[in-house]
């Protein structure tokens, strides 16, 4: 769970605490600065995200979207989901069995560009098995939108599979 200075001025940062395993006592402090509200909201959807993501919960992963999502992966190839769930059933099963995925941990978040209505998210993750091997390290591009007051990833780009 992100936590945030105590006052409401900007900027401000926007804090996680990532660990390579479950039970592991070492953490990394991963930090965002923000300056307003509507970079504040984009960093704490990509947050959710990632949060149910590594909860395998297809549900928020869902509410944190704007549909429709476009998602451009490896190849180049793009795909759009027009609307809930932005998973089908059985991706998390599925992905933890081809890739031996236990969970993903933030390398950074960066804001580089916003107004009210858009924010460019440069991000880093890296995915790991159970044993806190590394899967892999993925930078990615992800585009946050307040869409009708909501506010959900519109795009994601990176090379992750």
């Amino acid at each position: 769970m992100s936590q945030e200075k105590s006052n409401n001025q900007y900027p401000k940062e926007i804090i996680t605490m990532e660990k390579i395993t479950g039970d592991s006592l070492e953490t990394t402090k991963v930090s965002t600065v923000v300056n307003n509200e509507f970079e504040e909201r984009a960093v704490e959807t990509a947050i959710s995200f990632m949060n149910s993501f590594n909860n395998q919960n297809n549900s928020g992963c869902s509410d944190a979207i704007n549909f429709p999502h476009a998602r451009v992966g490896v190849g180049g190839k793009l795909i759009v989901t027009e609307k809930t769930p932005i998973q089908n059933d059985g991706f998390f099963e599925w992905f933890t069995n081809i890739y031996k995925w236990n969970h993903s941990y933030w390398d950074y978040r960066r804001v580089i560009q916003s107004d009210p209505n858009k924010v460019h998210l440069q991000i880093q993750f890296s995915r790991y098995k159970a044993d806190g091997s590394k899967i892999g390290v993925f930078p990615s591009l992800w585009i946050v939108t307040n869409q009708e007051g909501h506010w959900g990833i519109k795009m994601r780009s990176s090379f992750a599979p």
